[in-house]
């Protein structure tokens, strides 16, 4: 009965690709479609470019991709991945001179690179098919038919679009292909297609789906540290190496070549005003993030790649509904979107697709009283998903917004570096207190994230509770030292 079924999969990132893998393992014809070129064997000039924002593969990554079931996948991940052990904070002292405070961090990866791994994976398996270079431009989920077009890059000549041919019969209901386009019928169809997702734009039209959208008015922008002359990075390369600022924050991550990739984040109107005025970028950065220019990139480079990589608008989305009845489902960004400051996006939407296939399609399959589901998807499996993973990703989606304070005023307070200590000591030496930092619950561990919040808040109400009887204490003791003196 599986093979009888189509699941198409719309999106070619992590998500989309381990969401076809989750798929094609149990047995059913998957259709994958990305608007870009194959990452692996295309033309890289015919992929429109991406951010290189940083990202984390932590335990709940690796627990999605070794749960596809594809031996040998997750230590191909792992293998194509960099370790990182330590977030490396760079700022100044007093005195002004550059200063490095080093915290102990967390498998760190590229979402690009994790893709194309998966994708190869993928592409061994036969009873997918993968189209490069086609965009969805709408879906009729009552009829089960989505249409795709093929798409050029760089102004490449659509000679080899689908010419016309035979009808498409989907669901008693028939659609002739025209030379630009192709309707694809579909048993079920999955969503993965980013926070721009053309498929909830598809549901929003058919259905009622509460939709938040927010910006934090910031921006990224790209930068890439180039190796030493040598070959050599010219930094930590087990570090996650951070340079925080009250209005603005430069993050970097390894890559294999020796470089570093990352960012920096800054004010939108202060972007725009950079922009206009290059010649003022100089200072702005080097007294922003010190130890950059001249040490790792030059004034010149630094101008350059600011003047010319794209600027990315920061924001967070929350949908109500995840699904259009049991024909589809969105999974990753496309159904929650957030900032990239706990390295989770990624992550969230690997985890989307373990939680919907482990805990909602399989055990629909398994059925109640013997009896076994004929369709993909059994009736209200998708309504029962959403219900359950909404106040998750809702919850994750506000950590990460919040942690945009922590990484840029937190990290260098010598209070909140106590706390962290402090949390840290309790987590190790009195275990059953369930007493842990944020960062660790949500990088290390598998509870649910409206879990860990409640956790977190709790543990905060805690601290500022007991933290009057600390300061009293350290007070009685100051005074009692002053009276034996």
């Amino acid at each position: 009965m599986a093979a009888q079924q189509k699941v198409v999969v719309v999106g070619g990132g992590p998500v989309g690709t381990l969401a076809a893998l989750y798929a094609a393992r149990r047995g059913y014809q998957v259709d994958l479609y990305d608007l870009r070129d194959d990452p692996n064997f295309g033309d890289p000039n015919l992929r429109p470019a991406i951010a290189l924002i940083p990202l984390g593969l932590s335990e709940r990554g690796i627990r999605a991709i070794s749960s596809a079931g594809v031996p040998g996948l997750l230590e191909d991940v792992l293998d194509n991945s960099r370790p990182i052990y330590t977030r490396m904070v760079h700022s100044r002292k007093e005195d002004g001179s550059h200063t490095e405070i080093p915290m102990p961090y967390g498998a760190n990866g590229e979402a690009e690179k994790i893709a194309k791994r998966l994708l190869l994976a993928l592409q061994r398996e036969t009873n997918v098919t993968v189209t490069f270079n086609h965009k969805l431009i709408s879906c009729d989920f009552e009829s089960k038919i989505a249409s795709f077009e093929r798409v050029s890059w760089q102004d490449e000549p659509l000679d080899a679009v689908d010419k016309p041919s035979e009808n498409v019969v989907g669901n008693g209901r028939t659609l002739t292909k025209n030379p630009k386009s192709k309707t694809v019928p579909f048993d079920f169809i999955i969503g993965c297609d980013g926070s721009y997702s053309v498929l909830r734009q598809c549901m929003m039209r058919q259905s009622d789906i509460d939709f938040q959208q927010s910006y934090i008015n910031a921006l990224w922008c790209d930068f890439i540290i180039p190796p030493a002359s040598d070959g050599q990075y010219r930094m930590d390369s087990k570090c996650l190496h951070v340079w925080p600022d009250k209005q603005s924050i430069v993050m970097a991550q390894p890559d294999f070549d020796g470089s570093f990739r990352g960012g920096m984040v800054a004010a939108a109107d202060e972007c725009r005003d950079l922009e206009q005025h290059p010649e003022k970028f100089e200072a702005f950065f080097s007294t922003r993030f010190p130890g950059i220019i001249p040490d790792l990139l030059s004034a010149e480079s630094a101008t350059e790649q600011f003047q010319h990589h794209q600027k990315i608008s920061l924001k967070s989305v929350k949908c109500g509904n995840f699904g259009y009845k049991d024909a589809g489902v969105l999974l990753g960004d496309a159904s929650h979107t957030m900032t990239p400051f706990h390295a989770m996006g990624m992550i969230t939407g690997l985890e989307d697709v373990r939680v919907f296939f482990e805990e909602f399609i399989d055990p629909a399959h398994r059925g109640q009283d013997g009896q076994v589901a004929t369709t993909f998807c059994p009736n209200g499996v998708v309504e029962k998903y959403t219900a359950y993973r909404r106040p998750d990703v809702h919850a994750m989606t506000d950590m990460a917004a919040e942690h945009y304070h922590e990484l840029r005023i937190g990290i260098t307070s010598k209070a909140n570096r106590a706390k962290k200590s402090i949390e840290s000591s309790l987590q190790r030496y009195a275990p059953a207190l369930d007493w842990a930092t944020l960062y660790s619950r949500i990088q290390f561990g598998n509870e649910r994230f409206s879990v860990v919040r409640k956790k977190e808040m709790q543990q905060k109400r805690i601290i500022r509770s007991f933290l009057p009887a600390l300061l009293l204490f350290g007070v009685c003791g100051v005074v009692l030292l002053s009276s034996q003196g």
